[in-house]
């Protein structure tokens, strides 16, 4: 099965939370192992197939007339960079500065130097959660702490998640020092600081476990998965196989809310429950084509299988369900998916900021094109009705 090192699909997703590595940046979809770029850098000056005269005319005039505080170079640099992406009027073509990559990056891998901690910022700033077991817990951090300060800096309302993230994560074994604000039993506030050593923060992107609180559903193996990450293949082979091996014959792959990850990631994964056949065919602009296919399938392909959707499923979501369902290997439960069906380049710029380009579309193996539109499950679940019940009840058939 061919691999093409550049092929993306992406989605943007907002988060509240960093522990695990969901924070609030675009969702970028390359394939598995170090995340893959292109050197935009070898560009070489004078290749500008347009006349920038317009440009550097009003860049002249703004800097001479301006009266006020005027932006930095790099805010005046991105800023044109970000107008000149906008104007191609695609929401999946955008430009990443640096900081937010390192994250998107972070999240991708599934893993990350951090201090094992949820973040959820409301009106009053950016509260903690330690994780059990994890360095913001063996330091002292409590749930509910508010953050006022990371080393040096103060952590203030007008920040960004992405702005807080990046104080906190830094290089495995190095030391952050976090000032928090804690309420005490007469309800007065102290201020503590506790200096946390950054470990290895894995984010698993899959839960599994039996549906056995009623014997007639004891071998139905559930399987929630909410990211495409670069270790997404690995955890669902071993889910599956631990799975079998407790007594699971017949299985629930919960895709709601999953907003897409890595291609390579989604094809690695249908390999485990189709035995052949197309994945998916992606077709660029100047026509050329090229087919993902299965390959001799793994240990899902024998087991029947339900597969659960929302409107939260997207890209590398819909990939994977559209070629099960196309290929009549499982059914869909739930309600229409998002319908993300392009996918991108993401080319590495010299600051290490980074540019997502729309280059191609996808179509499932029976030949459906889903942006916009999404796929339409084989049983509609109204909202609020629970599918898992009804994806059981398909298994039982």
């Amino acid at each position: 099965m061919r691999r093409v090192p550049m092929m993306m699909v992406a989605l943007t997703v907002l988060l509240l939370t960093f522990g695990l590595g969901y924070v609030a940046y675009p969702l970028i979809h390359p394939i598995s192992g170090p995340i893959p770029v292109e050197a935009a850098s070898e560009i070489r000056a004078g290749d500008d197939p347009v006349n920038l005269q317009l440009f550097w005319e009003v860049w002249h005039l703004l800097d001479q007339d301006f009266y006020g505080e005027k932006p930095s170079e790099t805010d005046q640099r991105y800023g044109a960079v970000r107008g000149l992406v906008e104007a191609y009027g695609d929401p999946y073509t955008f430009f990443v500065e640096p900081q937010p990559r390192e994250l998107e990056q972070d999240n991708l891998r599934g893993s990350f130097g951090g201090i094992g901690a949820y973040i959820v910022k409301d009106e009053t700033g950016f509260r903690l959660t330690p994780m059990a077991d994890q360095p913001a817990a063996r330091a002292g951090i409590l749930d509910g702490d508010l953050l006022v300060g990371v080393d040096d800096t103060s952590v203030t309302t007008d920040m960004s998640e992405d702005d807080v993230v990046t104080l906190i994560r830094g290089p495995v074994d190095t030391e952050v020092v976090l000032t928090v604000q804690r309420m005490r039993e007469d309800g007065t506030d102290e201020e503590l600081r506790f200096a946390v050593t950054r470990a290895v923060i894995e984010t698993p992107s899959i839960e599994a476990h039996l549906l056995d609180g009623d014997p007639a559903t004891a071998d139905v193996g559930y399987i929630r998965h909410t990211l495409f990450s670069e270790r997404s293949a690995d955890e669902m082979r071993r889910a599956v196989e631990e799975l079998q091996a407790a007594g699971a014959h017949r299985f629930v792959w919960d895709l709601r809310g999953n907003p897409g990850g890595i291609l390579d990631s989604a094809i690695a994964i249908a390999d485990m429950w189709l035995d052949g056949g197309v994945v998916l065919t992606e077709k660029r602009a100047d026509g050329a084509e090229q087919q993902y296919s299965a390959t001799a399938g793994g240990p899902g392909v024998d087991y029947p299988l339900v597969v659960i959707v929302d409107g939260g499923s997207a890209s590398a979501s819909e990939i994977v369900a559209g070629a099960l369902q196309d290929a009549g290997r499982a059914e869909l439960v739930g309600s229409q998916t998002f319908g993300k069906g392009s996918v991108q380049l993401i080319h590495q710029l010299s600051d290490e900021s980074s540019l997502h380009v729309t280059a191609a579309e996808w179509f499932t193996p029976g030949g459906h094109q889903l942006s916009g539109q999404g796929l339409t499950p084989d049983r509609v679940v109204d909202d609020g009705v629970d599918p898992v019940p009804i994806a059981i009840e398909l298994l039982s058939k």
